[in-house]
């Protein structure tokens, strides 16, 4: 018996297969920029959330730890932010997401421009430029977590973000650069090929 089926045996065996009119594909990236933008502007754009993405994109989070933030004399646990605004946290890493359902890293991609911008008016440093770059003050505004999603990212910026990521996961044994590699492919973003300068 043939390993292969031809198109005619298939269809002698199953019968003309039709696919529902209401089907759609769904993406392994469920996110949707527009609508977690609805969702956010119905909390009437709270500036805690997108302090709590400044903070996690510059001092960084992992291991179900998020820290805090300063606000005047106040310090502000992002974890609480998080419970009061319903955003998601602690997911495990498989989750199925709804396409508006707020995550950490989904805030830090959305307040992507944001976080830029803080860090090119307050001259601030990512924990990924500090720790895992080679501090190329040039690259400092984009060398963040969330930073991957930037439209205009120059060949030389999605390279050094790339070179940036390689060097955290060759030190800590995370696989953050392939996610960074599928978001660059998927958005037609050009990079060099990565050289990686672990220290």
């Amino acid at each position: 018996m043939a390993k292969y089926l031809s198109e005619d045996q298939i269809t002698a065996l199953l019968g003309e297969v039709q696919v529902p009119e209401n089907f759609m594909p769904m993406s392994q990236d469920s996110y949707n920029e527009a609508l977690i933008a609805s969702k956010i502007q119905k909390m009437k754009s709270p500036v805690d959330l997108l302090m709590a993405s400044i903070n996690m994109a510059i001092v960084g989070y992992g291991n179900q730890k998020y820290g805090n933030y300063r606000q005047g004399d106040d310090v502000v646990n992002l974890t609480k932010v998080f419970v009061s605004y319903n955003i998601k946290f602690n997911n495990p890493k498989s989750a199925l997401l709804r396409d508006d359902d707020l995550t950490p890293q989904r805030l830090c991609r959305f307040y992507r421009f944001h976080i830029r911008k803080y860090i090119l008016q307050s001259r601030s440093q990512s924990y990924l430029f500090r720790k895992y770059s080679d501090r190329n003050p040039d690259f400092s505004h984009i060398c963040f977590r969330g930073a991957e999603y930037i439209e205009d990212l120059s060949v030389e910026q999605a390279s050094y973000l790339l070179n940036a990521t390689l060097n955290m996961d060759a030190k800590l044994g995370t696989n953050i650069s392939e996610r960074v590699i599928r978001v660059f492919e998927a958005k037609g973003t050009v990079f060099k090929k990565p050289i990686l300068v672990v220290k």
